[in-house]
């Protein structure tokens, strides 16, 4: 039993000064904190090719090398601006006609039978058979006669007689008679059975509705003719080019059906919807036509020529485009590249406008912009991801070493049971 109790005592006292110590211990490394071994940024400020400060990307001259940087300055120049497009001939609607009969009657003969043909101002369409022809003739053959018979009776009967006389003429007239048919009629007392209807303007015939043994009603259409020697070319315009035209610009035309050849247009109307579908607007190009080459429906291109006003350009190679931004990186010095966001304008042959942001003079970098900006992501990864609060213990900011650096010791484990954990 003594033995026992001699046992139990040693036990508990060794459980005491295991107590003791640990508390000790602890109480010293919480009064004397010491950081574990971290990799030494001295090593990295001197050894690393690229160094980041915000927005500031400084890169050595092997950097640079490897990198491929290449720079341009900021100048003022007017752009031209090239916009392309398709299209589609359509015909002039404004020399678009009816060609009608001006008489009720029946169609004896018809001259023109088939669409495409060619009409010239007063050709012969078709042969007429109306009644109301024949009692209009009848009536100016009795008109003269009775001007001859009773031109000696008195000066007011004359009178009456000679208006009686110009209002059949009139009739005639009115009805399309041509003025060398009435003085045929008046020459030879004979009333014709057949009106020819003739055509009151020239064109193409672009829809033939007349057919030979139908009646027809006065005003009634016969023939729908086109004058071709204008046409229209309907263009569509993306939605991004749509500042650069303006009504009377020229335009530049050319088919497969003639290649090599160029028709000259000339902007005559910009639709003012824009095709939900495509997000392009309809352009309307009037083109002479006076051979007839240019034929409704035919496929075409345009060209369109815009002078842009002189401002401050860049190449766009030297633009980074996020979405939300447009970046550049200005070159300080030699080695020393910073972001700059800009406002820009139109683009064309290579070059983009800058509205604000920039100064005249200023040297943008223009190839490997891209590898610089990542630089900058990178650098704002790792002071946040691999430095912890982006801070050493002496409070300074860290610089940024990227991937292919040499890589420093990792740093040492410490105690999770400390009640502290460091860095």
């Amino acid at each position: 039993m003594l033995e026992k109790e001699r046992a139990r005592k040693l036990i508990i006292a060794g459980v005491a000064v295991t107590v003791l110590a640990a508390g000790g211990y602890g109480t010293y490394k919480y009064m004397n904190p010491k950081q574990a071994p971290t990799a030494s940024h001295s090593s990295h400020q001197t050894g690393a090719p690229s160094a980041i400060v915000g927005d500031k990307v400084t890169l050595d001259a092997k950097a640079r090398q490897l990198a491929g940087v290449q720079t341009a300055k900021v100048e003022k120049k007017a752009l031209t601006k090239n916009i392309r497009t398709t299209g589609k001939v359509a015909v002039n609607e404004t020399g678009k006609a009816y060609l009608t009969s001006r008489i009720m009657g029946r169609i004896d003969e018809l001259y023109v039978n088939a669409d495409g043909a060619y009409v010239a101002p007063g050709q012969a369409l078709a042969a007429v058979y109306s009644t109301d022809y024949i009692a209009a003739q009848e009536e100016y053959i009795l008109a003269l006669e009775t001007v001859q018979k009773l031109k000696n009776i008195s000066p007011e009967m004359n009178q009456t007689n000679a208006k009686l006389l110009q209002a059949a003429r009139r009739k005639l007239d009115l009805l399309g008679v041509s003025s060398g048919e009435i003085e045929h009629l008046e020459h030879t007392r004979q009333s014709n059975r057949q009106m020819i209807i003739r055509a009151q303007f020239g064109g193409t015939v672009t829809e033939k509705l007349a057919v030979a043994g139908a009646y027809v009603m006065a005003g009634e259409k016969l023939f729908g003719v086109t004058d071709l020697s204008t046409v229209w070319l309907y263009a569509d315009v993306y939605e991004r080019d749509i500042a650069s035209i303006q009504l009377g610009q020229e335009v530049a035309v050319t088919t497969p059906a003639y290649p090599g050849q160029t028709f000259s247009g000339m902007i005559s109307f910009i639709s003012p919807i824009i095709d939900d579908a495509t997000r392009t607007t309809k352009v309307r190009v009037e083109l002479s036509n006076p051979d007839g080459k240019l034929k409704p429906n035919m496929f075409a291109s345009a060209a369109i020529k815009s002078s842009l006003n002189e401002s401050l350009v860049i190449p766009t190679s030297s633009l980074i485009d996020t979405g939300l931004r447009k970046i550049v990186f200005i070159a300080q010095d030699e080695s020393t590249f910073v972001k700059r966001d800009v406002v820009i304008g139109q683009e064309s042959n290579g070059f983009i406008q800058v509205l604000s942001g920039l100064n005249s003079g200023d040297v943008v970098v223009t190839k490997a912009a891209f590898l610089i900006d990542s630089q900058t992501q990178l650098g704002a990864y790792g002071s946040h991801a691999g430095h912890g609060s982006g801070k050493s213990g002496g409070g300074t900011p860290q610089q940024t070493v990227p991937a292919n650096a040499p890589q420093s010791a990792p740093p040492a484990q410490t105690n999770v049971n400390s009640g502290h954990s460091g860095h």
